[in-house]
């Protein structure tokens, strides 16, 4: 709340000014200093800064919430990418004609065979479609 007071401003003798709600011992270098102009007991000015200061929080709401958005976005598309790098190389590891292996239901590995590489491959392949587009 701000107060509607008398305010005054005097230099004293040895130049330094003072500022007081209490007129100076000597009123011949008095000044008195108008209060700001800021409506403050006014009911429609009072709802006008309240209002400007809503809508300052909200765009800087805003501006967070995009700046967010952003970087998640960012960091979706890092992380789409590094897997479709992984799903091309998986791919091509299984289409240069290399032996590949699984691991057999007794912890062994299994070199994988025709029908095995043919689901591997059509795996490899939807991997890429998916995380390439």
């Amino acid at each position: 709340m701000l107060a509607s007071a008398q305010l005054y401003s005097w230099k004293d003798a040895s130049g330094k000014i003072h500022y007081s709600d209490e007129p100076p011992p000597d009123k011949t270098q008095a000044r008195k200093v108008a209060p700001p102009a800021t409506g403050a007991g006014d009911p429609a000015a009072r709802k006008a800064l309240a209002e400007q200061e809503a809508a300052a929080r909200k765009k800087q709401k805003d501006t967070q919430e995009s700046a967010d958005k952003s970087e998640q976005d960012k960091a979706q598309a890092e992380e789409r990418r590094v897997q479709c790098e992984r799903a091309r190389s998986n791919l091509q590891g299984i289409e240069s004609g290399q032996v590949r292996f699984t691991i057999g239901a007794n912890g062994e590995r299994v070199g994988m065979d025709g029908a095995a590489r043919e689901a591997e491959l059509a795996n490899a392949r939807k991997a890429v479609d998916s995380w390439c587009k």
